[in-house]
Protein backbone atom coordinates (compact mmCIF):
# COMPACT_ATOMS: atom_id res chain seq x y z
CA UNK A 1 0.00 0.00 0.00
CA UNK A 2 1.09 3.58 -0.50
CA UNK A 3 -0.16 6.93 0.77
CA UNK A 4 -0.94 10.21 -0.87
CA UNK A 5 -0.39 13.55 0.86
CA UNK A 6 -4.03 13.75 1.97
CA UNK A 7 -3.78 10.39 3.74
CA UNK A 8 -0.37 11.31 5.18
CA UNK A 9 -1.79 14.62 6.44
CA UNK A 10 -4.75 12.84 8.04
CA UNK A 11 -2.36 10.53 9.88
CA UNK A 12 -0.12 13.44 10.94
CA UNK A 13 -3.16 15.28 12.31
CA UNK A 14 -4.25 12.19 14.26
CA UNK A 15 -0.71 11.63 15.55
CA UNK A 16 -0.39 15.26 16.67
CA UNK A 17 -3.67 14.98 18.58
CA UNK A 18 -2.29 11.95 20.42
CA UNK A 19 1.06 13.71 21.04
CA UNK A 20 -0.88 16.69 22.43
CA UNK A 21 -2.79 14.45 24.83
CA UNK A 22 0.19 12.37 25.96
CA UNK A 23 2.95 14.96 26.19
CA UNK A 24 1.43 18.46 26.11
CA UNK A 25 -1.52 18.20 28.54
CA UNK A 26 -3.86 18.83 25.61
CA UNK A 27 -2.01 21.90 24.31
CA UNK A 28 -0.89 22.24 20.70
CA UNK A 29 2.65 20.95 20.17
CA UNK A 30 4.99 23.69 19.00
CA UNK A 31 8.44 23.86 17.49
CA UNK A 32 10.54 26.85 16.44
CA UNK A 33 7.86 29.06 18.03
CA UNK A 34 5.28 27.72 15.57
CA UNK A 35 2.33 25.41 16.15
CA UNK A 36 2.78 21.98 14.62
CA UNK A 37 0.15 21.19 12.02
CA UNK A 38 -0.79 17.96 10.31
CA UNK A 39 -0.05 19.14 6.80
CA UNK A 40 2.22 16.93 4.71
CA UNK A 41 3.55 18.00 1.34
CA UNK A 42 5.69 15.91 -0.98
CA UNK A 43 8.82 16.58 -2.97
CA UNK A 44 10.63 14.63 -5.64
CA UNK A 45 13.04 12.00 -4.47
CA UNK A 46 13.17 8.22 -4.49
CA UNK A 47 14.89 7.85 -1.11
CA UNK A 48 12.45 7.69 1.82
CA UNK A 49 12.96 10.91 3.74
CA UNK A 50 11.15 13.74 5.48
CA UNK A 51 11.72 16.98 7.34
CA UNK A 52 9.85 19.60 9.28
CA UNK A 53 8.93 22.58 7.12
CA UNK A 54 6.90 25.74 7.54
CA UNK A 55 3.48 25.38 5.89
CA UNK A 56 0.72 27.95 6.04
CA UNK A 57 0.81 29.29 9.62
CA UNK A 58 2.50 26.32 11.25
CA UNK A 59 5.18 23.67 11.07
CA UNK A 60 4.26 20.68 8.92
CA UNK A 61 6.23 18.08 7.04
CA UNK A 62 7.77 17.69 3.63
CA UNK A 63 8.32 14.05 2.66
CA UNK A 64 9.82 12.44 -0.38
CA UNK A 65 7.72 10.71 -3.00
CA UNK A 66 9.87 7.67 -2.19
CA UNK A 67 8.56 7.61 1.37
CA UNK A 68 4.92 7.86 0.29
CA UNK A 69 5.51 5.11 -2.30
CA UNK A 70 6.59 2.50 0.26
CA UNK A 71 4.35 -0.57 0.26
CA UNK A 72 3.95 -0.64 4.04
CA UNK A 73 1.71 2.03 5.56
CA UNK A 74 2.99 1.33 9.06
CA UNK A 75 6.49 2.20 7.88
CA UNK A 76 5.18 5.41 6.30
CA UNK A 77 3.33 6.28 9.51
CA UNK A 78 6.42 5.50 11.59
CA UNK A 79 8.52 7.82 9.41
CA UNK A 80 5.91 10.59 9.66
CA UNK A 81 5.77 10.07 13.43
CA UNK A 82 9.57 10.18 13.60
CA UNK A 83 9.65 13.51 11.75
CA UNK A 84 6.91 14.90 14.00
CA UNK A 85 9.09 13.65 16.84
CA UNK A 86 11.84 16.01 15.75
CA UNK A 87 9.48 18.88 16.42
CA UNK A 88 8.60 17.53 19.84
CA UNK A 89 11.85 15.82 20.85
CA UNK A 90 13.24 18.62 23.01
CA UNK A 91 9.93 18.91 24.86
CA UNK A 92 9.59 15.14 25.31
CA UNK A 93 13.23 14.78 26.39
CA UNK A 94 12.51 17.46 28.99
CA UNK A 95 9.38 15.58 30.08
CA UNK A 96 11.39 12.38 30.60
CA UNK A 97 14.12 14.14 32.60
CA UNK A 98 16.71 14.71 29.89
CA UNK A 99 16.31 18.43 29.17
CA UNK A 100 19.19 19.88 27.18
CA UNK A 101 20.54 16.54 26.02
CA UNK A 102 21.83 16.32 22.45
CA UNK A 103 23.23 13.67 20.17
CA UNK A 104 21.69 10.28 19.48
CA UNK A 105 18.96 10.75 22.09
CA UNK A 106 17.28 13.34 19.85
CA UNK A 107 16.92 10.73 17.11
CA UNK A 108 16.09 7.82 19.39
CA UNK A 109 13.36 9.74 21.24
CA UNK A 110 11.79 10.51 17.84
CA UNK A 111 11.81 6.76 17.08
CA UNK A 112 10.45 5.83 20.51
CA UNK A 113 7.66 8.38 20.41
CA UNK A 114 6.75 7.39 16.83
CA UNK A 115 6.46 3.72 17.80
CA UNK A 116 4.57 4.53 21.01
CA UNK A 117 2.11 6.76 19.15
CA UNK A 118 1.46 4.01 16.58
CA UNK A 119 0.65 1.56 19.37
CA UNK A 120 -1.49 4.14 21.15
CA UNK A 121 -3.38 4.59 17.87
CA UNK A 122 -4.16 0.88 17.59
CA UNK A 123 -1.23 -0.86 15.92
CA UNK A 124 0.44 -3.71 17.78
CA UNK A 125 4.05 -3.81 18.88
CA UNK A 126 4.45 -6.87 16.65
CA UNK A 127 3.27 -4.88 13.61
CA UNK A 128 5.49 -1.90 14.41
CA UNK A 129 8.60 -3.99 15.05
CA UNK A 130 8.04 -6.09 11.92
CA UNK A 131 7.62 -2.94 9.87
CA UNK A 132 10.70 -1.09 11.09
CA UNK A 133 12.64 -4.36 11.23
CA UNK A 134 12.33 -4.41 7.44
CA UNK A 135 14.44 -1.23 7.20
CA UNK A 136 17.03 -2.76 4.89
CA UNK A 137 14.32 -3.24 2.25
CA UNK A 138 12.45 0.02 2.82
CA UNK A 139 15.54 2.19 3.29
CA UNK A 140 14.08 4.14 6.25
CA UNK A 141 17.27 3.69 8.33
CA UNK A 142 20.97 3.74 7.47
CA UNK A 143 23.15 0.70 8.21
CA UNK A 144 25.82 2.85 9.89
CA UNK A 145 25.90 5.90 12.14
CA UNK A 146 24.79 8.94 10.13
CA UNK A 147 25.02 12.24 11.99
CA UNK A 148 23.08 11.66 15.22
CA UNK A 149 21.23 8.66 13.73
CA UNK A 150 22.33 5.33 15.23
CA UNK A 151 22.62 2.37 12.84
CA UNK A 152 19.32 0.79 11.81
CA UNK A 153 19.78 -2.37 13.89
CA UNK A 154 20.33 -0.26 17.03
CA UNK A 155 17.27 1.84 16.29
CA UNK A 156 15.10 -1.27 16.04
CA UNK A 157 16.68 -2.61 19.25
CA UNK A 158 15.78 0.62 21.08
CA UNK A 159 12.15 0.31 19.99
CA UNK A 160 12.12 -3.36 21.04
CA UNK A 161 13.49 -2.36 24.44
CA UNK A 162 10.69 0.21 24.73
CA UNK A 163 8.14 -2.48 23.89
CA UNK A 164 9.62 -4.82 26.52
CA UNK A 165 9.58 -2.12 29.20
CA UNK A 166 6.03 -1.00 28.35
CA UNK A 167 4.87 -4.62 28.54
CA UNK A 168 6.46 -4.77 32.03
CA UNK A 169 4.18 -1.83 32.94
CA UNK A 170 7.02 0.71 32.95
CA UNK A 171 5.69 4.18 32.05
CA UNK A 172 6.79 5.64 28.71
CA UNK A 173 8.71 8.50 30.35
CA UNK A 174 10.67 6.14 32.60
CA UNK A 175 11.35 3.73 29.72
CA UNK A 176 12.47 6.54 27.41
CA UNK A 177 14.82 7.85 30.11
CA UNK A 178 16.34 4.39 30.59
CA UNK A 179 16.89 4.02 26.83
CA UNK A 180 18.07 7.55 25.99
CA UNK A 181 20.17 8.49 29.03
CA UNK A 182 23.15 6.21 28.25
CA UNK A 183 23.31 7.18 24.54
CA UNK A 184 26.35 9.10 23.18
CA UNK A 185 26.00 12.87 23.46
CA UNK A 186 27.46 15.57 21.29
Amino acid sequence: MTMNTTQASEFATTALAKISKLFYAGATPTTCDMPMVGKVISEKGAVPNGNLTPVDDGMGLVVSEGLLALKDNITIKFAIGHELGHGTSLHILGEVGLAGISGQATEVIADLSAAYILVELGHTWTEVLASIGNWRTTGIFDPHVSGHHPPGDERVAHVKKLKDLIEQKVAFKTAAFQICNPLPRS
